[in-house]
């Protein structure tokens, strides 16, 4: 993969990302369903990872940080039917549905701030 092709499936990502990954996994938890994601993670990771690499080299390590732990949280990931399981298991006990409306009422929160902010 070269830089054009990275830097196209990076911008994808980034756009993708935020608030896509926070609002599954605040369903999903650590198991998501990997037909959400915008590619396949070899290909993410690997675009990812070239990305990361060029704003490491022009001295950008904090951005090159924040790329490498958005790679982190591809482990996430996994196929669709063993993440199914685990949210119906999940989502079966009363509590766990109450936490996971709580999770999320707070995601809408910090996405309602965020947004806002955007405006200023």
């Amino acid at each position: 993969m070269n830089f054009t092709e990275a830097n196209k499936i990076f911008k994808i990502w980034s756009e993708w990302y935020w608030p896509s990954h926070f609002i599954l996994h605040s369903v999903f938890l650590n198991k998501i369903p990997e037909s959400f994601l915008p590619y396949q993670k070899n290909v993410l990771e690997e675009a990812l990872n070239i990305i990361a690499k060029q704003y490491y080299d022009n001295g950008d390590f904090k951005v090159s940080k924040n790329i490498q732990e958005s790679i982190a949280s591809l482990a996430a990931y996994v196929r669709d039917d063993d993440a199914l399981q685990q949210v119906s298991d999940r989502l079966s006990d009363v509590k766990m549905r109450e936490a996971v409306l709580i999770y999320i009422s707070n995601f809408k929160k910090d996405w309602k701030n965020w947004l806002d902010k955007q405006e200023d």
